[in-house]
């Protein structure tokens, strides 16, 4: 069937997760694999979603689609580790109005971190992955400091991940109010 998480209803812009069974109509046969669609801002309350869902629905084998202006980087870095653990694949994409088609998307700024987490890690055709440097939401004392212990584990979680550490240097050279789209070539 098609299930959709209940977010948090007293949070307005919420990362909405839907999930589409192997037995869902239109689903090729003999494909084991879930679709599991993440959609808009990563808020603190999304790992919760995402893990109740894999444990109520025992859920094994997923293709995670992505569709984020970003969020709580923390939180984008704990789904992450989340679907690694689960062995998951993630791709950048969107689901249409048939629930088993995706199309382009867009995973921007936390949004690439849960992107890493994939085992494969792949975009729909037309898809955008893009990076700014963090921004801490409170104001910090020390700017400075805040933003090396965000490399610090940045860093620490691209290694974890397989990613290369020039994604950082990319992050780091943008400001938080931009984004750049990542080219092939990056």
């Amino acid at each position: 069937g098609l299930i959709a998480a209940p977010a948090a209803p007293d949070i307005p812009a919420t990362l909405q997760v839907v999930a589409v069974s192997p037995e869902y109509p239109g689903r090729p046969p003999g494909d084991e694999r879930w679709l599991i669609y993440l959609d808009g801002p990563v808020d603190p309350g999304a790992t919760s979603r995402v893990v109740n869902l894999i444990l109520t629905e025992h859920i094994s084998h997923a293709v995670v689609y992505l569709n984020s202006p970003g969020g709580s980087l923390v939180t984008a870095m704990q789904l992450g580790r989340v679907l690694r653990e689960h062995a998951f694949d993630t791709r950048v994409g969107t689901r249409t109005t048939d629930a088993t088609r995706a199309t382009a998307g867009t995973c921007h700024s936390a949004c690439p971190f849960i992107l890493a987490g994939g085992v494969r890690r792949s975009l729909e055709s037309g898809s955008t992955v893009g990076l700014h440097r963090a921004e801490n939401r409170v104001p910090v004392r020390d700017e400075d400091a805040f933003q090396h212990v965000v490399r610090t584990q940045v860093v620490d979680y691209l290694a974890e991940m397989g990613v290369h550490a020039e994604v950082a240097n990319i992050m780091d050279a943008i400001p938080h109010d931009r984004i750049h789209d990542l080219t092939v070539d990056d």
